[in-house]
């Protein structure tokens, strides 16, 4: 019989002081990030690029080459040739499931404990239409007969497979007491990585246990209260690390000992948790600057003799690039907005509206370039004392 002796269904790991406190901090991030407003369309399009995100990085890890940009055109009803169909269907079969998923989980608010069903579904969405480039029966474990070899490693045998996935799902009830609505943060989030751990070494199916395993730690987070905005941060660590992922799993089984995995899965979680918020912060602060553009051209300050002008002038400060600077020409040419405000005006005047705005400190200047003066915002936030 196949050693299964690795397979312990214990407390197997010990979290260090680092451990514990990056999980405190990836706490607050998410706080930081929930309670923070986004603007509606700002939203959407975060959450587009995550699921984006998450699709590619989870079937990239399994050796899918498809690039962003041909998952954006999948994810917009495009088509890729005939000889990346199974390329595309497979990204497709992950998009769709993470977004069945966000909608169950947040919108309808379904959420349950773990199940050999459950984990059978989330299957058969990766691996539904894909034939005989899926080697296994999508929705199925394996059975009697089925053995598979992942590198080095030799997973349980098919005969095994039922009784350790029920024995699975028993444990994770057991260990982490989900439906007893007892559970911190912390314990949900190793719950989500000590169940993909347990799924890579079960290895379950036929094909597509990496993916599966990933949908599982992705909708334990979101049932956790993850926002759907950073749904694909684990993946992308996964995916931009993945020598490292391969040697932590492989570590997992040889040393009986899930503390390394877990350490690396949370590290990566804080980091990527940071970038998340890093563009709210930023969505927050062009709110805030596009307030303040208003507030200015509207006041008493702003020079504009006419309605007319003070609009233009608006407009003109509302499309300045606050990121890079541009010349006045290139700044009409790459806006079909100022192109169109400015067609019958003369240069005199656009230089005009421009001394104006930098006369409000709304822009900046380098030279002959002008960029917006989004900086002006950072000196009405609160003051700390810096480390």
């Amino acid at each position: 019989m196949q050693n299964i002796e690795h397979i312990l269904f214990q407390k197997s790991w010990r979290l260090d002081e680092e451990t514990i406190y990056m999980l405190g901090q990836s706490e607050s991030i998410i706080q930081a990030i929930s309670s923070a407003p986004i603007k509606p369309e700002y939203r959407k399009q975060l959450l587009v690029v995550s699921m984006r995100k998450g699709a590619r990085a989870t079937t990239a890890i399994e050796g899918n080459t498809l690039s962003e940009a041909e998952v954006a055109r999948i994810d917009e009803g495009g088509k890729l040739p005939p000889s990346k169909e199974y390329l595309q269907i497979e990204v497709q079969n992950v998009i769709d499931a993470l977004n069945r998923i966000r909608t169950e989980v947040i919108a309808e608010e379904k959420a349950f404990v773990l199940s050999p069903e459950l984990i059978e579904r989330f299957n058969y969405f990766v691996g539904r239409n894909l034939g005989e480039h899926f080697q296994g029966v999508p929705g199925k474990f394996r059975a009697s007969g089925h053995n598979v070899v992942v590198g080095a490693y030799r997973p349980p045998p098919g005969e095994q497979v039922g009784a350790l996935m029920t024995r699975f799902c028993e444990w994770m009830k057991e260990a982490f007491r989900y439906e007893e609505g007892r559970q911190s943060f912390s314990e949900q989030v190793l719950q989500a990585i000590v169940a993909h751990i347990y799924l890579a070494m079960i290895h379950p199916f036929g094909d597509g246990n990496g993916r599966t395993a990933r949908l599982v730690e992705f909708y334990i987070l979101l049932r956790a209260g993850l926002p759907d905005i950073a749904s694909h941060i684990l993946s992308n660590h996964y995916n931009d690390t993945r020598q490292e992922y391969d040697r932590r799993l492989d570590l997992c089984v040889r040393e009986r000992d899930l503390s390394g995995f877990i350490k690396y899965a949370v590290l990566g979680f804080r980091d990527g948790l940071r970038g998340v918020l890093d563009t709210v912060q930023m969505n927050l602060l062009e709110m805030s600057w596009h307030k303040f553009i208003y507030d200015m051209l509207d006041s008493k300050k702003a020079r504009g003799k006419t309605r007319a002008i003070v609009k233009r002038q608006r407009t003109l400060a509302l499309q300045f690039p606050v990121d890079q600077w541009h010349t006045p020409d290139e700044l009409v040419v790459s806006s079909g907005i100022l192109a169109k405000e400015y067609a019958r005006l003369s240069t005199t005047t656009l230089m005009r509206d421009l001394a104006e705005l930098e006369r409000l400190d709304l822009i900046a200047r380098n030279k002959d370039k002008f960029k917006g003066n989004i900086e002006i915002m950072r000196g009405y936030m609160p003051r700390r004392k810096t480390r």
